[in-house]
């Protein structure tokens, strides 16, 4: 049994689509991990203590676009399109760093149970040594994804690709008179 040939089309072109986001997703998030583990870096070099997790940002990165992209098939803030943008955009914000915030309630735990094998330990490593850190890491992530889902929002609002035609190609007059 064939799949016909437009069906074929829609399904690679709905593949590049979703590779794009999710590339351009993990770039942002990369870069704002980057530049939270460097500064986190730096400061810790001031009180002599070292500091090597910088290979595990990329990792997260591309864990967050995932998590990103699996709140947006699940259609997360879409009972705000009809209310004013900013309230769609700050729900999302809000709603993925609450998701971020899990995960990294998830992996703290699962690697405490590698480094300290008893569940009280792990509670407490979570909730006392790591968990203003967390905190700490969810709301900057929060104040990170607001320019995020500001340019993914006003690009599905415009459409036709057109956030994008405007961003990266050089095309002076293309949005004169709605066009």
């Amino acid at each position: 049994m064939r799949i016909p040939n437009e069906k074929t089309a829609e399904l690679k072109n709905r593949f590049l689509y979703e590779t794009k986001n999710y590339i351009a997703i993990a770039l942002y998030i990369t870069m704002v991990l980057y530049g939270l583990k460097i500064y986190k870096k730096m400061i810790l070099v001031e009180y002599d203590i070292s500091y090597y997790h910088l290979g595990y940002g990329l990792f997260e990165s591309m864990i967050l676009a995932k998590i990103i992209l699996l709140g947006d098939f699940l259609r997360l803030g879409e009972r705000f399109r009809g209310k004013p943008l900013i309230i769609k955009i700050v729900y999302k914000a809000f709603a993925m760093s609450i998701l971020a915030l899990f995960f990294s309630i998830l992996e703290y735990t699962i690697e405490g149970f590698f480094h300290d094998p008893g569940v009280t330990g792990v509670i407490q490593g979570v909730m006392l040594k790591d968990g203003p850190e967390m905190l700490a890491h969810a709301t900057i992530m929060f104040i990170n994804f607001i320019p995020l889902f500001t340019i993914w929002e006003i690009g599905r609002t415009m459409g036709d690709n057109r956030l994008f035609k405007l961003l990266f190609k050089s095309r002076p007059g293309i949005f004169i008179n709605g066009r």
